[in-house]
C-alpha cells in the first residue's frame, strides 16, 4: 500500500507539464522568425496561407508546417515530420549504415565532418569563424588549385602538395549562401556554402540540419563521429 505523501507526490509529478523540447528554424517563409531562431515544441504557432516553416528537433527530426496552420509544433503527427534517417535516405542513401552502398561514380564518405571536397560541386556546411580546410581522397600527386567567387571579383591560386590530403585555405569573406568556384588539377566544381546556426550544439540536431541543407556527407560523418 502507498503512503499518503507517496501518492500526492505522484500526484503532482503527473500533473507536471511535460518537457519542452527546442527546435531551431531552418527555413521560414511569411512568418516573423527567421533562421537559426529557436522555439520550444509546444509554442503555439499560427501561420497564414501560403505560409512555410521548416525545423530541426535535437534528434535531427525535420517538422514541416505549412498555413494554414494554428497548433503546435508537436502536435502535427508523423506526416509532417520526417526522421534524419529519412532526410538522408529520400535522397537514394543507404539508411542501414548511412552510406555504406553507394552507385559507381558517388563521392564516397568524408573523414570529418569540417572538411570540403573541392572536387564535388553541391552545399557545404561550416560553422561561423571555422578555418576552411579542402580534403582530397588521393593525395599521392601534387596538384594545383584555382579558385575564386562567383562573380569572379578575385582569384587565388595555391600548389597542393604531394602527401598532403588537407589543405588549409586563409581567411576568405565567405557568407551564407555564397559560393565559389574551384578548379582542381582541371576539374571544376561550384560550392555553395550554409552556416550552421550559433543555436546549434547537439551532434544530431547539426546532422539534421546540414541534411535539411543537403551537406549529406557532413551529415554522415558527423553521425559516425558521435
Amino acid at each position: 500500500m502507498f503512503r499518503p505523501v507517496t501518492i500526492l507526490a505522484l500526484a503532482l509529478f503527473l500533473a507536471l507539464p511535460a518537457h519542452a523540447a527546442p527546435l531551431v528554424v531552418v527555413e521560414a517563409k511569411g512568418t516573423d522568425l527567421t533562421p537559426g531562431a529557436t522555439i520550444d515544441d509546444k509554442v503555439p504557432l499560427t501561420l497564414a496561407d501560403g505560409a512555410r516553416l521548416v525545423l530541426i528537433g535535437e534528434d535531427g527530426s525535420q517538422v514541416t508546417l505549412r498555413g494554414p496552420f494554428k497548433g503546435t509544433p508537436v502536435s502535427v503527427g508523423q506526416g509532417a515530420t520526417q526522421p534524419l534517417a529519412g532526410l538522408l535516405s529520400a535522397r537514394g542513401n543507404d539508411t542501414t549504415s548511412l552510406g555504406a552502398v553507394r552507385d559507381a561514380g558517388t563521392p564516397g564518405p568524408l573523414p570529418d565532418a569540417w572538411v570540403i571536397d573541392p572536387a564535388v560541386s553541391g552545399a557545404v556546411c561550416v560553422k561561423p569563424g571555422q578555418e576552411l580546410v579542402l580534403w582530397r581522397a588521393d593525395s599521392a600527386k601534387a596538384a594545383s588549385l584555382t579558385l575564386m567567387p562567383a562573380d569572379r571579383a578575385w582569384t587565388a591560386n595555391a600548389e597542393w602538395p604531394a602527401g598532403e590530403g588537407r589543405l588549409a585555405l586563409p581567411e576568405l569573406p565567405i557568407t551564407d549562401g555564397g559560393t565559389l568556384l574551384f578548379e582542381l588539377d582541371g576539374t571544376a566544381s561550384a560550392v555553395t556554402f550554409h552556416q550552421l546556426p550559433t543555436s546549434i550544439s547537439a551532434p544530431k540536431m547539426a546532422a539534421g540540419w546540414m541534411a535539411a541543407k543537403q551537406c549529406d556527407r557532413q551529415a554522415r560523418a558527423l553521425l559516425a563521429a558521435n
